[in-house]
C-alpha cells in the first residue's frame, strides 16, 4: 500500500471526516487517491461533521497523518462542514 492510500484510510477512520475533498490528490498506478497529497509534506483536503471544534479536529487529523506519514509537514485544508443529520 502506498503511504498516500495509508493516510486516505487514517482520516476516513476519524469519526469527524465526513469524506475527502478533490482539492489534492496521488496519482498512482491505475488509480487515484482524491484529497491526500504526499510529496516533501502531506497536504489532506477534508469535509468535516459539525459537532466538534474545527481546531480541535485538525490537531487530531494531523497526528494520524503524522503516525502513518513520518515526521513531515501536515497541511489540512477543511473544504467544508456537513451536518451529521443531513448526510445521505
Amino acid at each position: 500500500m502506498h503511504v498516500s492510500e495509508d493516510v486516505e484510510a487514517a482520516l476516513l477512520a476519524h469519526p469527524a471526516v465526513a469524506r475527502l475533498d478533490g482539492v489534492f490528490a496521488s496519482y498512482l498506478p491505475g488509480r487515484h487517491v482524491v484529497g491526500v497529497r504526499v510529496e516533501e509534506r502531506v497536504e489532506v483536503a477534508v469535509v468535516l461533521r459539525l459537532g466538534r471544534p474545527i481546531t480541535e479536529v485538525v490537531a487530531e487529523l494531523r497526528a494520524k497523518v503524522a503516525q502513518v506519514a513520518g515526521p513531515v509537514p501536515v497541511d489540512v485544508v477543511v473544504s467544508d462542514l456537513v451536518d451529521p443529520e443531513e448526510e445521505s
